[in-house]
Order: C-alpha cells, then structure tokens, then sequence
C-alpha cells in the first residue's frame, strides 16, 4: 500500500460535533497507516460561489481570489478527497455546497489537469435514525464523482445522532470512521496497529491539521 495524500472538507460549523470527531477519527487513523492528511475547513473559509464568468474553461484557473485558492491548492496536491458534513436540512451544509460548488473549475479540460484526486470518501452524521436522510447528500456525492472522475471509495452514514456530542454513545461509529482511515488506499483488512495507534495521538494529530 502507497502512501497517499488525504484532503478532507469539512463542513460542520460545531469543532466538537459529532461529524467532525468522525473526521478526527478517520485523519487519526489514516496518519496512523503512514498517509499524510490535509483538513480545510470551509466553514472557516472566505469563500465565494461560483460567478458563472467561464474564466475557468478559458484558463483552467478560477478567477476568484479568496480562500478557494487555498482549496485549488490542495485539491492539486491531494490523492484521496474526504467530504465531511452533517445533514441540517436535506443534504450538505451550506459550506459544503459551497466548495462543491467551487469545483466547477475541475470540470473544465484545462482545470481538470490541476486536481490530482482519485477517489472520495463521504463522511456524514444526522439525527434522524433512518438513513433514507442522507438520499439527497448521496445523490450529489455520486454525482460529484462521476463528473469529476472521481472512484468512490467509501461512505460512513452515521444516523441517529441526535445531540452535537451523541457520537460518545455510538462509538461504533467512531470505530467505523478509523477504520474506514485505516484501509485508505489497501484493498485488504485494516492495520490492526493502524488503528491502535490512531487512538493515543488522536487529540495531538487534530491540533495540528
């Protein structure tokens, strides 16, 4: 298994919240296993929509200067995309839609040369129970990587997590996000000592990123 390089967006406005200690969880994890993991927060990010102006297929270059170019940056450097978000409403956060949104550039021929991303993960937690919640987030998620190329490596839906610290009563889904880290880019059983050492620096790896 070759090491790879992991952008994870995350798109929950809550730094303690269940979606994000699934993030912290899954990056652990994927250190852990000898890859290098990136985070952008795009709740944090002065970051526009897309304007429409057409720059991007003329240049392969978003014309927009903000925070976005962070993101083009790292969407350049990247390997393996990881979309982080809860469900508030019927899909991803707006921050999220945001930085899909900012992906139009990738689908120009000349922008496309600019993303070196595979395959994408989608990690995801919402209060109601049923799955089914999550339909319209996976419908856009498959669409993503299907315009943009991209193999879909896995989904982590964590339902039922009604309260923003609930995952600390469902820590099987905790376990699932570190494995899920662990296995990025092997198609064989995780690292048994991957995901051991995933959870002593925990805490240290999510203060750095």
């Amino acid at each position: 298994m070759g090491a790879k390089n992991i952008l994870i967006i995350t798109g929950s406005p809550r730094a303690e919240g269940n979606t994000n200690n699934l993030v912290k969880a899954f990056a652990a994890a994927a250190t852990g296993a000898g890859h290098t993991v990136k985070c952008f927060d795009a709740v944090a990010a002065d970051m526009h929509g897309c304007h429409g102006d057409q720059n991007c297929f003329k240049t392969g270059r978003c014309g927009l200067k903000d925070d976005g170019l962070k993101m083009y940056e790292l969407m350049g450097w990247a390997d393996v995309l990881v979309l982080a978000s809860p469900v508030y409403w019927k899909g991803f956060t707006s921050w999220i839609k945001r930085a899909i949104d900012r992906f139009y550039v990738f689908a120009s021929p000349k922008g496309h040369e600019n993303c070196s991303v595979k395959e994408s993960y989608l990690i995801a937690a919402a209060g109601n129970p049923d799955v089914a919640v999550f339909d319209a987030m996976k419908q856009e998620f498959d669409l993503v990587n299907k315009l943009l190329q991209f193999r879909n490596a896995g989904e982590l839906l964590a339902a039922g997590l009604k309260g923003p610290e609930d995952y600390k009563e469902h820590m099987e889904y905790i376990q699932a996000a570190a494995e899920m880290g662990s296995k990025v880019g092997a198609e064989d059983a995780m690292s048994k000592v991957a995901f051991q050492g995933a959870h002593m620096s925990l805490r240290d790896l999510w203060k750095t990123m």
